[in-house]
């Protein structure tokens, strides 16, 4: 900007302009007043419902929850028509890693592909697309998250979705305390740190308390040879320093024996399920004398078995409302060296399908018992994508005999007592802040109706789905490659326009209806289980996006090379044209 051709008034407005919307925070612009009208509200267990509803909302809290007629709306209210829709509270999951993106490359420890994408480059473009990361989790109804635990680092971002709009809000932990180092994630800000003493322990408790941490997050390890008790007493003084400083304690304890004693050593919330066996009386004993929140995450289990045995199979939601170019990753063990990864034997396969099984039967137990439920994801970790995983996790929970609305009461207000602020947030009631989730249809119906979003409202502040994340040609070009690997067909057709045509370059039609294209990709799907498509270079000029093409894997053995042009129109793809 070259000050000397403009004048000092227009000078001083726009540094003002730049000052109010750069400088500023989201939240010194409060929301003005609206009314949702004509709802359905669907609260969580213990709240009542409402038909043919109108919240009013000002300032970015609900000041009235009633029926349509009983009150005389003000006149300079926003009407949003919310007839024939259902209201629920903005969903919270309590369970992600900021640090992690949820890809194939994310988690060196656990599957070290450095030789393909070194660790800080994968943690650069992490922290470059935060922004897109925040907007993600609310478009998928999420207006608050837990980070449970990352580098220091953490603390920055809990600052930048403070600052931003389209973010959700966001409570965190620092890096985890553990009695065990996995060394591929050590570097200058670790997410976990090994302590080796009680000293240690209580050193980091305090860094992080100066910090103004919401949480102390231990990783309680047992490893093989080890027991329980041999790093409890370090445990305890962990979690007795916490609560010196009163915050709540975190311990990451995955086996029955090994939560006991989580609990014992002063947990305030048990991060995942206990998947090596039933749980017992004794244990929802000491979960009710202690009022534990007890978390799901049985999707982070189910990700790590699809991603790492090559084998995944993403949602409709996953490939609809994902970060595509995460999700792509999952599909890249196909097109990396064979010994790039492990072989995953059956044996390894079954172990993680009884894990998962353990992990359903004991949240249906623990549930029946009265525990408080917190369904969450553990978003970030390898194969559970941040945003739509928590769809799969109301699927899993659904498939383990807890109803719609228990499902949303664990995802709700839950989850709101596991962040200490359910007088704020975790149901539609006055006096509460205004997140909540206009959804199209009933969610008591179907668990995965909550996907089906009408409006997100964070802070009072509404917003259309498409407006959080405009999905881009290329997002839905690449949407369709990733069904394309993931041999999925129904995904695949959900990409194109109803009246698709395809072309041979320039004019020779092969397609003509979604109907012959549906036929054709679904025999090749079937008959080339480990064809890959992978993006050797793209071009994006307005809605055509030029992509160079390899298919590898073909049952014939052939490697097919081509240059696929789309046009996308509408949002979905609506001519091709292949050159060979």
């Amino acid at each position: 900007m070259n000050l000397k051709y403009y004048p000092m008034k227009q000078v001083v407005n726009f540094f003002l302009i730049l000052f109010l919307f750069v400088f500023i925070p989201f939240y010194a612009f409060p929301a003005g007043k609206k009314a949702i009208v004509g709802c359905h509200i669907v609260n969580p267990t213990g709240a009542p419902s409402l038909e043919n509803a109108v919240i009013i909302i000002q300032d970015g809290k609900i000041i009235y929850v009633g029926k349509v007629g009983e009150v005389e709306l003000p006149n300079d209210v926003e009407i949003i028509d919310a007839s024939g829709k259902w209201v629920i509270p903005g969903l919270i999951d309590s369970h992600i890693h900021f640090f992690q993106s949820g890809g194939i490359y994310t988690r060196p420890d656990i599957l070290n592909l450095t030789k393909y994408v070194p660790y800080e480059d994968e943690l650069q473009k992490i922290k470059d697309e935060l922004p897109r990361t925040f907007a993600r989790y609310l478009r998928n109804g999420i207006t608050s998250v837990v980070d449970m635990g990352g580098p220091f680092w953490n603390f920055e971002i809990r600052k930048q979705a403070e600052e931003t709009l389209l973010a959700p809000r966001v409570a965190v932990a620092g890096p985890l305390i553990s009695t065990y180092n996995p060394e591929a994630l050590q570097s200058d800000d670790s997410p976990i740190i090994k302590v080796n003493s009680i000293d240690e322990a209580k050193a980091l408790v305090k860094k992080q308390v100066e910090h103004n941490t919401d949480f102390i997050k231990i990783w309680y390890i047992v490893r093989s040879g080890q027991s329980p008790a041999d790093n409890f007493e370090l445990v305890k003084a962990t979690a007795e320093e916490a609560h010196k400083y009163k915050k709540p304690v975190i311990i990451h304890a995955t086996s029955l024996e090994t939560a006991k004693a989580a609990i014992r050593a002063g947990a305030d919330i048990l991060a995942h399920s206990i998947y090596d066996q039933e749980v017992d009386d004794e244990f929802i004993q000491l979960c009710k004398k202690n009022k534990i929140i007890y978390s799901t995450t049985v999707i982070v289990t189910e990700g790590y078995l699809e991603a790492l045995s090559g084998k995944v199979h993403l949602s409709p939601a996953e490939y609809a409302l994902s970060d595509p170019y995460i999700a792509s990753s999952l599909f890249d063990l196909k097109k990396l060296p064979k010994d790039a990864a492990p072989a995953r034997s059956n044996e390894w396969i079954q172990k993680r399908k009884s894990r998962i099984a353990f992990a359903q039967k004991n949240i249906k137990k623990l549930q029946d018992a009265g525990i408080i439920i917190a369904a969450n994801t553990d978003a970030g970790n390898i194969g559970t994508l941040p945003g739509p995983s928590i769809f799969r996790e109301f699927d899993l929970l659904a498939e383990a005999g807890l109803t719609p609305r228990q499902i949303i009461t664990a995802a709700t207000l839950n989850n709101a007592k596991l962040m200490q602020r359910e007088n704020e947030l975790g149901s539609v009631e006055k006096g509460k802040l205004a997140d909540l989730l206009i959804l199209n249809t009933n969610p008591l119906l179907d668990i995965l109706n909550t996907s089906d979003i009408y409006k997100v409202v964070k802070n009072g502040h509404v917003f259309s789905p498409e407006e959080i994340i405009p999905s881009s040609p290329e997002d839905i070009v690449q949407q369709q490659v990733n069904a394309y690997n993931g041999l999925d067909i129904n995904a695949f057709m959900a990409t194109y326009h109803s009246e698709i045509k395809i072309y041979n370059h320039p004019n020779t039609i092969i397609y003509d209806s979604p109907e012959k294209m549906r036929e054709r990709y679904k025999a090749l799907f079937e008959n080339n289980p480990e064809q890959h498509c992978e993006i050797v270079e793209r071009i994006t000029i307005g809605n055509f996006v030029i992509d160079k093409e390899k298919v590898t894997g073909r049952a014939n053995g052939k490697v097919v090379n081509a240059v696929a042009v789309y046009e996308v129109k509408d949002g979905l793809i609506y001519r091709v044209w292949f050159i060979k």
